[in-house]
């Protein structure tokens, strides 16, 4: 691939060390193959629309300004996710349905798409006063499927005997027309641990419920309505001063005690652990798929501890938030137009992802972060045995 552009250099505080390390014959830790790789960015010039969903809208914007401050010939906007554009942020991994209607827009061109964000996915409640609420699996999914719905069900009270949750409003679940990566998320979590309880399997829409034609008509509703129920990303729920319910995480991995642990659902450190359960495929062409990571057990070639910097106290068990959603990027790569692809590689940079986090989005776990360099065309750097490289200038440029 030819690049136009200038390289901008954007990690220099890693210049001396990556050098002093470049002739280590073991393999290097992923922080340190994130490092190589986000040593300059090729900028372009131009502006590329990204379409994404409605409470994500802002999301992009930000991870946008601070590209622009590297790159000030190269802007970024955002559009509802219904309009065509080179790049699309999903909740959740692609259909089938969404790569076509994608590609649509993508001519001349071929379709790339990667894991982009994780997010934490919860039950969330309009009751006040009950922050904190303990839903076990076998309640949330009672709660869904219409067979429980009052607050006093012993599936509710029994894990929160320190609540009175007498004389409370009848549930009400709420959900939207369109599929929902958060539901799908927590379905798939209940399918994993409740089958018998949950039966619908996998959704992305909730069939025993009031539904609301948007996203934002259903959070209005919530807030106006004692007693609704939603299953929504945490940082939506937090961001509109929903309650969200804490839920247990069964300690059975390998060398584990076997003990239930309760996690709050504000709880950030855990829910980067959480999403260290992705699991992922890639497909032919190289593009990568990642299911929801349910269970809170990190898959061990898909987590990289050292790198999420998350500290945990003496004896805590390596466990996290149990149900996390995680959303993709689709990218339009045409010969023609370097810009999509150039904001997407940027996405992926640590700069980018620590952009989506200041939104409440979830990085991405570093070794599959690092996995979306390939698909996405960062150059190998001449010389580099892991392959994680830079995306170099040509000769005569200057950085």
């Amino acid at each position: 691939m030819s690049w136009t552009g200038r390289g901008v250099a954007l990690t220099s505080l890693f210049g001396a060390g990556v050098l002093a390390m470049s002739a280590c014959t073991p393999p290097m830790p992923p922080d340190v193959l994130a490092a190589r790789a986000e040593n300059q960015i090729q900028c372009q010039t131009g502006a590329a629309d990204v379409a994404l969903p409605e409470n994500l809208m802002g999301s992009m914007q930000m991870l946008g300004d601070t590209l622009t401050s590297v790159c000030p010939d190269q802007t970024l906007m955002e559009v509802p996710e219904d309009q065509p554009a080179p790049l699309r942020v999903t909740t959740g991994p692609p259909s089938a349905e969404t790569i076509a209607a994608f590609e649509e827009n993508c001519t001349p061109g071929d379709t790339i798409y990667v894991p982009l964000y994780g997010y934490p996915v919860t039950l969330a409640y309009n009751i006040l006063g009950l922050e904190g609420l303990v839903l076990t699996p076998a309640a949330i999914a009672g709660i869904l499927n219409g067979t429980i719905t009052s607050w006093e069900d012993p599936a509710i009270t029994e894990p929160n005997a320190s609540f009175d949750l007498t004389l409370l409003p009848e549930i009400a679940v709420m959900s939207t027309e369109s599929p929902s990566g958060a539901v799908e998320a927590m379905t798939t979590w209940l399918s994993d641990v409740v089958p018998d309880q949950w039966t619908e399997g996998v959704v992305g829409t909730l069939p025993n419920s009031t539904v609301l034609p948007t996203y934002m008509d259903l959070i209005l509703e919530m807030t106006l309505m004692e007693g609704t129920v939603a299953v929504l990303p945490v940082f939506d729920a937090i961001n509109n001063l929903i309650p969200a319910a804490s839920l247990p995480v069964v300690d059975d991995a390998e060398g584990g005690t076997g003990e239930t642990v309760y996690i709050s659902a504000d709880d950030v450190q855990l829910a980067k652990i959480g999403v260290g359960a992705i699991n992922v495929t890639t497909d032919e062409k190289g593009n990568i798929a990642a299911a929801p990571a349910v269970g809170g057990i990190p898959v061990a070639e898909n987590f990289d501890f050292a790198s999420t910097k998350v500290i945990l106290q003496e004896g805590q068990p390596m466990i996290g938030w149990p149900v996390n959603g995680v959303g993709h990027l689709l990218v339009c790569d045409s010969p023609d137009n370097p810009v999509p692809l150039s904001v997407a590689q940027y996405a992926l940079r640590l700069a980018g992802q620590g952009a989506l986090e200041s939104y409440g989005l979830t990085p991405i776990p570093e070794p599959v972060r690092i996995s979306t360099f390939t698909p996405l065309k960062v150059v190998a750097a001449e010389g580099d045995p892991d392959g994680a490289a830079v995306d170099v200038p040509a000769e005569g440029e200057s950085d």
